[in-house]
């Protein structure tokens, strides 16, 4: 029976589908399977040969001259193919609006989209290619092979037709499809066009203030990883203006892995008091970096000594990580940069819950870019682009704030003013890459979306700015393809903040589209009072640490990164890790302890009595120890106390009885603002204090006592001369 192409591309699919269909029946992954690793992409077509270009040069129709064209074809099926011929095409008609290219991005994969150039027969021919086997063609298409008269963008790609299970026919047996734009010589003008670079990922902690999930870094931050990545295609780019937004926490966590990644630290950060000799630490300084010291930035001599005393993978990351900052130094140094709020905050999330943590985490600059001598300016950009009013609002008058076009109508502007901030508009557009069936965020696929957004903006005469802010997921893999062709006359790379230099168009944040599925994604109120259970454990800490001026800096940074947009995806986890933090936290408040004596008896209105303080930290420490009490009885606290490390002492507190009886008092032991530190003790207090009204009765009954016997002597005195009775019995 003669079956139809795409049936037997169906067949094909449903076939190279049934190893994982058998491990699915039985409950198992299948043996390549890496829980730890993304999933791959999924195949998005049913037919046998896959096609990906790696370069198409140049990347819009020349004046004149050829456009080379290379890539892998990949035979996919379980057939071996033979025979293989490659043909470009391009298409018929140009696509001229921006909203033709969303369409033209959605077309089906067997939809035709233009004819193959065949006047000079197959470009390229594969004889054989076994199942999983790939090939690497040229094809090099002369100019007066493509007779376009009308400008625009039009669809380009390689069509392959090949000998396979079934004979030959004209439909494409694989196809890799892209946009080429095309913009005549007499076209005046050029598109400014922003390219934003997102530094931003989720930065989880351990309970212990330390990097977890260093595995995932390691990943990110070497060759192959998206970090890496987004830093080499900051390289590339050369002389060619880019504008950086990056999270300052996220230089903070590589900057601690550079440093072997230590735990939060307690050590003093502060010089001892030599007056003092018996505060003096039993430990020596940490090798912790703190954030809030741009001074302490690791260098390539300070990682190569404490990598020496690391594990062979931390030590590996260590290095890992300390490449990757010096390699964004050197690309950012004469880029625009803009800083997210410290830990890349929900901030409309935060707007709604908690105001002031926005204004915290607007506060904490990056010493890192600091020290590098980098210029920033504050910026606000969520990851989908999209901000609600509340949030536009909150932010500070000299931010950018980064939105999606989406957010507008028909007609986006490039900028735009609602109540006197600035709202720069990304393309969604451009961001969104290329058709199918190849891989939509390829360079490829990015970088000639992005060509063509500009392209039928100049060809409509239309001067306003494109800005694309990179997707924040996008691992670029080959980035000197994505900037080399990236050098049409007609579009005119530019920091954002002088592609934006132009009056803005007056809207109103209450009227832009702010989708209900962002709100119901928004961080709840339950993470805002965990972040700010952390950041008072924070403060606590370090008033309580007489000699370190900094961990409460650390915490604060710590949980401020949970609370971030990453957050989003795993709200629950994020929570958890900070409640693990704070459990940390107050361990180590709580090993400060205060033991009551059993019982105190006063002998007068007032005493003192002694408990005793303990401190079991490695570090000295000043607290104060404060009373809670019932009416009865006045107990003070004490002056602030300094103790040594691992050290006891006994102390004098002062109570004064107001009435008689027995108190309870429970001692607690506090920081130096007075919040209580987690450790306490009961004792009960007898009074033996003789009241007024003690006396007043005292005096009463011997008052009356002696008024008794003066009427019993009175009474005697007047029966002295009566006569004694007589007795009973005598008379008897």
């Amino acid at each position: 029976m003669v079956r139809s192409p795409l049936f037997r591309r169906a067949l094909g699919a449903a076939i190279r589908s049934l190893p994982l269909l058998a491990c699915l029946s039985v409950g198992v992954a299948p043996a390549s399977a890496a829980p730890a690793a993304p999933a791959p992409a999924p195949i998005r077509t049913l037919e046998p040969l896959s096609i990906e270009l790696t370069t198409v040069s140049p990347s819009v129709v020349p004046r004149e001259g050829p456009i080379r064209i290379t890539g892998t074809i990949t035979n996919i099926d379980i057939e071996t193919w033979s025979t293989i011929n490659l043909y470009p095409f391009v298409g018929d008609q140009p696509m001229t609006t921006s909203d033709e290219l969303a369409e033209a991005a959605k077309v089906p994969v067997d939809q035709e989209v233009g004819g193959r150039i065949t006047d000079s027969g197959p470009f390229d021919t594969v004889e054989e290619l076994e199942p999983g086997e790939s090939y690497f063609f040229t094809i090099t298409v002369p100019r007066s092979s493509i007779p376009l008269d009308r400008r625009g963008v039009y669809w380009f790609g390689v069509h392959a037709l090949g000998e396979g299970p079934v004979p030959r026919d004209a439909v494409a047996d694989g196809r890799a499809r892209t946009f080429l734009p095309y913009v005549p010589a007499n076209v005046e003008g050029s598109v400014e066009t922003g390219i934003v670079i997102p530094l931003r990922r989720y930065i989880a902690h351990e309970a212990d203030g330390a990097i977890a999930n260093t595995d995932d870094w390691a990943r990110t931050l070497e060759d192959g990883g998206r970090m890496r990545g987004l830093v080499d295609l900051g390289a590339a780019a050369g002389d060619q203006p880019v504008t950086w937004l990056i999270d300052p926490a996220l230089l903070d966590a590589v900057r601690r892995l550079a440093a072997g990644n230590p735990a939060r630290s307690l050590s003093p950060t502060q010089p001892a008091d030599p007056d003092d000799p018996d505060l003096t630490p039993s430990t020596s300084p940490s090798a912790t970096i703190s954030p809030a010291d741009p001074d302490e930035q690791p260098t390539d001599d300070a990682t190569d000594e404490p990598s020496d005393l690391l594990d062979p993978e931390a030590a590996a990351l260590a290095e890992t990580a300390s490449t990757w900052l010096a390699d964004l130094e050197e690309s950012v140094a004469d880029d625009q940069v803009l800083t997210l709020p410290y830990g890349d905050l929900d901030v409309a999330a935060s707007a709604q819950h908690d105001p002031a943590l926005y204004e915290l985490a607007v506060s904490r600059t990056s010493a890192l870019l600091e020290a590098w001598g980098v210029s920033t300016t504050p910026g606000i950009g969520s990851p989908s682009g999209y901000m609600d009013a509340a949030g536009i609002d909150m932010a500070t008058p000299d931010s950018t704030i980064l939105v999606t076009d989406r957010m507008f109508g028909d007609d986006p502007p490039a900028v735009a003013e609602s109540d006197g901030h600035r709202l720069v508009v990304t393309s969604t557009g451009a961001a969104s890459g290329g058709p199918l069936p190849g891989e939509r965020l390829s360079a490829i696929g990015l970088r000639q979306r992005l060509l063509s957004e500009a392209a039928v903006r100049v060809l409509e005469d239309d001067d306003q700015p494109l800005v694309m802010m990179l997707p924040v997921q996008w691992n670029p893999e080959d980035v000197n393809v994505f900037f080399d062709g990236l050098a049409p006359t007609w579009l005119d790379l530019s920091p954002v903040s002088d592609a934006t230099a132009r009056v803005a168009a007056p809207v109103d944040a209450t009227e832009l589209t702010y989708p209900d599925r962002q709100a119901e994604r928004e961080l709840d109120e339950r993470s805002f009072a965990a972040v700010e259970g952390l950041v008072t454990a924070g403060e606590k800490l370090q008033n309580l640490l007489t000699r370190n001026d900094q961990v409460a800096s650390v915490v604060t940074e710590q949980a401020l990164s949970s609370a971030s947009y990453a957050a989003r995806e795993a709200p629950r986890s994020a929570r958890q890790a900070v409640v693990a933090s704070r459990t940390w936290i107050d361990a180590r408040l709580g090993s400060v302890q205060v033991d009551a004596p059993p019982g105190v008896t006063l002998s007068g209105a007032s005493g003192n009595f002694a408990p005793t303080l303990t401190n079991a930290l490695d570090e000295p420490v000043t607290v104060v120890v404060t009373a809670r009490t019932d009416a009865g009885i006045v107990v003070s606290d004490s002056e602030e106390i300094q103790l040594a490390a691992d050290s006891q002492t006994t102390i004098l507190l002062r109570a004064r009885t107001l009435r008689l009886g027995v108190h309870s008092v429970t001692l607690y032991v506090t920081d130096t603002d007075g919040r209580r530190l987690g450790s306490s003790d009961q004792l009960p207090i007898r009074s033996g204090q003789v009241s007024t009204i003690i006396w007043v009765v005292l005096a009463s009954g011997a008052g009356i006592l002696l008024l008794a016997i003066g009427v019993r002597l009175v009474r005697r005195f007047r029966r002295r001369h009566e006569p004694p009775e007589a007795d009973p019995g005598e008379a008897t």
